[in-house]
């Protein structure tokens, strides 16, 4: 008998095998938001007695809470960055949620991504690869799987084949 074959691909020059799977959910379930600095480029917003005007440089955390508050309204007011994180971390480890790795194509050369959404909820998180090893958002896209599906090379992992 044939031993059993481990399944691997090959995406932007990079190796993906089934422990890099297990050791991205790891990592992306623990990882933090960049400490660089985002400008806010929608409307003046104010949360916790701090007014955030148009244009202000905001952390990355808080870009991306307030934009999934206030502009995308998929998170209620109350909604805290623990709350965010806490997301974050029930979507990659959920067994339910699908796994995307893809090219990002806003980077030249595409820089490798990692995309997990979670059909029941609708919500997707994005994680940059294991050089960079931080969130680069979550949100719940309107377009679902699609999303991810439309990425440059974009290979949806089996779970159980890859037992991830």
């Amino acid at each position: 008998m044939a031993p059993a074959r481990t399944p691997s691909l090959t995406l932007l020059d990079h190796t993906i095998t089934p422990q890099m799977g297990r050791e991205i959910i790891q990592k992306a379930a623990n990882a933090g938001w960049g400490a660089h600095l985002l400008r806010w480029r929608y409307f003046d917003v104010q949360r916790e007695n701090v007014l955030y005007h148009r244009n202000a440089l905001v952390p990355s955390g808080l870009w991306h809470l307030l934009k999934r508050i206030y502009v995308d309204q998929d998170w209620p007011a109350g909604t805290s960055q623990e709350d965010l994180a806490a997301d974050i971390a029930a979507t990659i480890q959920n067994a339910s949620t699908e796994i995307y790795v893809y090219g990002y194509y806003r980077t030249d050369p595409p820089r490798l991504q990692w995309g997990f959404l979670n059909p029941q909820t609708g919500i997707a998180v994005v994680f940059y690869d294991m050089e960079a090893d931080l969130i680069a958002t979550i949100f719940k896209p309107e377009e679902g799987a699609l999303f991810f599906e439309r990425q440059i090379d974009a290979v949806k992992i089996n779970r159980t084949e890859w037992n991830v």
